[in-house]
């Protein structure tokens, strides 16, 4: 008994391939789509950083994962009731090269707002204003060789503890806002230094070790005092 190909068989047949060809479409476009969503993998930035992710603002490192006081000072939270605390890439470069700190003693009580330690550069000395509250459990004391290049990784000052640092942290900036502050901060100094770009930042625009000195090599201390709000 012969069999025979009918145009009904034929259209079933051509359904039955299109089906399939869509299948496999469908599954090879699922494999590409997940490939596509699968995070880049880049080697780490050279920078030291202890915070999730590295980016400049006006030519300053500004990380992720910190919260920042006004005076240029930032928390970083290690634990509900642990922070570290450190200076800004601002103050670090506002100043240059630190000769010294004087840290707070552990045990010592430090408070929101409130000077908490001195930088000594230059012959002159400038207090800074603790992001936190909290009773001081460790301290760096090779911070001064490293705020320059590492602010927020080797250069941390001094670590707290407080059951208050959730509350704490309203009153610190962080993400959009922090970068928006940094920004200020700069354009603030550009002002300072009447315009003189030169004055606080190398070409290309990228702010100088000691920015404040070059403005004015007698009164700098002053200067960085506004911007830490310490100035009496």
């Amino acid at each position: 008994m012969h069999e025979y190909f009918t145009f009904v068989d034929f259209v079933r047949d051509s359904k039955l391939m299109e089906y399939g060809m869509a299948f496999v479409f469908i599954g090879l476009f699922a494999v590409f789509y997940k490939i596509l969503q699968q995070p880049e993998t880049h080697a780490a930035p050279a920078v030291s950083v202890v915070g999730k992710a590295v980016e400049r603002i006006r030519g300053l490192l500004a990380p992720e994962g910190f919260a920042y006081h006004l005076g240029h000072a930032w928390a970083k939270i290690e634990s509900p009731n642990l922070a570290a605390v450190g200076i800004d890439d601002f103050a670090a470069k506002l100043i240059g090269a630190v000769e010294k700190v004087a840290l707070p003693e552990v045990g010592s009580l430090v408070r929101q707002g409130e000077r908490a330690w001195t930088l000594y550069a230059g012959g002159k000395s400038i207090a800074m204003l603790s992001p936190v509250d909290g009773k001081v459990t460790a301290i760096n004391p090779a911070a001064a060789a490293a705020l320059a290049d590492d602010p927020y990784g080797k250069g941390w000052l001094f670590k707290v503890e407080s059951p208050k640092l959730g509350a704490n942290l309203k009153s610190l900036l962080t993400g959009a806002l922090a970068k928006a502050w940094t920004e200020q901060a700069m354009e603030a100094l550009y002002s300072r230094a009447g315009g003189q770009l030169g004055m606080v930042a190398a070409d290309g625009g990228s702010p100088v070790s000691g920015m404040a000195k070059n403005i004015d090599p007698a009164h700098w201390d002053e200067i960085a005092r506004d911007f830490f709000l310490t100035n009496e």
